[in-house]
């Protein structure tokens, strides 16, 4: 007797709402730009990956720039809400500096990509000449003023610290770029850093010392 039931037909992909799409889009992009930089990355590639036609893609971010853009923004914007959760009234300049450090070390161990981005962001001659903060003719992108605030906080953080006596007098820019260089860096190594450190950059063990060994050598050397 001949079964009455239909034949299987090939499942199909779950069909993406236009929030879901955009969120998708970002996840996507984000994993292609740190991997690849701007240039290495294109549209019909993220398309692809997510499911979508490029004209799809091109309603939630018409060029390219947008959407790298929003990505850079996505990823400061979290780090960002991450520093605010840490910033407590009550903690002096130096507690309020570990908190922040761990903060960000935690975030970037949870986001992978997001290191890696934010470094080609600030050395990649493209899709312009870097990150550029300060007077310039060009109007900065959301993302840009999204990190100028995050560095304008931890400028204003050493400022109130060399004032109050808890930390020693220091040239401000300099030891913001040792602060972000020591942070970060870690987590955009690849493969040279696992090679350094004989595990993978992301493992708790990993993480956790990198924590303590940052925390240890900012605030030991920032001590007055």
């Amino acid at each position: 007797m001949p079964d009455p039931r239909p034949p299987d037909r090939p499942s199909r992909p779950p069909v993406l709402r236009p929030p879901e799409s955009r969120e998708k889009i970002l996840e996507v992009a984000e994993a292609g730009f740190a991997a690849k930089g701007y240039a290495g990355v294109g549209l019909r590639e993220i398309a692809a990956a997510v499911g979508l036609g490029k004209s799809s893609l091109f309603h939630h971010f018409p060029t390219k720039l947008d959407l790298y853009g929003a990505v850079l923004e996505q990823v400061l914007t979290r780090l960002a809400l991450d520093l605010d959760l840490q910033t407590r009234p009550e903690d002096g300049p130096a507690e309020r500096l570990e908190r922040w450090i761990d903060a960000i070390v935690r975030r970037l161990a949870e986001d992978a990509p997001a290191a890696r981005l934010m470094l080609r962001a600030m050395v990649d001659q493209e899709p312009y000449p870097a990150i550029r903060l300060i007077e310039t003719d060009r109007e900065l992108m959301p993302f840009e003023r999204r990190l100028a605030g995050i560095l304008g906080r931890l400028g204003g953080l050493l400022e109130e610290g060399i004032a109050a006596g808890v930390f020693r007098p220091l040239g401000i820019p300099d030891a913001i770029q040792t602060v972000v260089g020591a942070v970060v860096f870690h987590f955009a190594s690849g493969d040279l850093g696992e090679a350094l450190i004989g595990e993978d950059l992301f493992s708790g063990t990993a993480v956790e010392r990198r924590r303590r060994e940052v925390v240890e050598f900012v605030c030991r050397g920032l001590r007055a």
